[in-house]
């Protein structure tokens, strides 16, 4: 209801019900599903099931007018690198254990940040203020974390086991390293990951275009 008042528009303006079908999680999915069905047979429209991957891109276009960029779809739990040949949408490279949404919540968790909004958008604070108290310059960070890519593939894991195993907890603990570099290194690494698998796709197709989708690139 408050959707169509937003749009200004009646159920009889309504043609087609569309739902995400998959891939995703069982009991969102099954809900969502229950739903569009019941609108459907209440509204007598047709019932189509949309696959989650290619409905974030296809809104990702709808607003941007990209007519062909390649692809960084980045979320919970996903991340991949998706350009269009041949009629299909082909995968050029992806993560090979956890997607970076998954490795940004459970690296919150570790550190102590909130979820209130997001933790990636605490990260992304916390990486800031560190970034605006050492302007212009940023000093080492005393923490490397592993910058892992495998031709077009990625991997995050490491990142976790690098901040809970190599002392960085407890180097946080006694002050000697702060949140703010750690949410840093670990900004920084995984943007420069995701950036040059992206590019070498770009150099591949031979596209300019780039377009961002999912929870974690909103």
């Amino acid at each position: 209801r408050r959707a169509l008042r937003e749009a200004r528009l009646s159920p009889s303006a309504i043609g087609v019900i569309c739902y995400t079908r998959g891939p995703g999680m069982g009991a969102p999915l099954r809900s969502c599903a229950v739903a569009a069905r019941v609108l459907a047979q209440l509204w007598r429209v047709p019932l189509i099931g949309v696959n989650h991957c290619i409905g974030h891109i296809e809104m990702g276009r709808l607003v941007t007018h990209a007519a062909d960029p390649v692809v960084l779809y980045v979320s919970g739990g996903n991340t991949q690198v998706i350009a269009y040949s041949r009629r299909r949408y082909r995968i050029f490279g992806e993560t090979i254990d956890i997607a970076v949404g998954n490795c940004l919540d459970r690296f919150a968790r570790v550190v102590g940040l909130s979820n209130d909004p997001s933790p990636g958008y605490n990260i992304e604070q916390a990486a800031a203020t560190y970034a605006r108290q050492h302007a212009p310059n940023v000093p080492p960070l005393g923490v490397e974390l592993p910058y892992t890519v495998k031709g077009m593939d990625v991997s995050f894991s490491g990142m976790l086991s690098a901040v809970e195993a190599d002392g960085a907890l407890e180097r946080m603990k006694t002050g000697e390293l702060s949140v703010g570099a750690l949410c840093y290194a670990l900004q920084e690494t995984v943007f420069a990951m995701l950036v040059e698998v992206t590019e070498r796709a770009m150099a591949h197709c031979g596209q300019r275009d780039v377009l961002v989708v999912g929870g974690v690139g909103c």
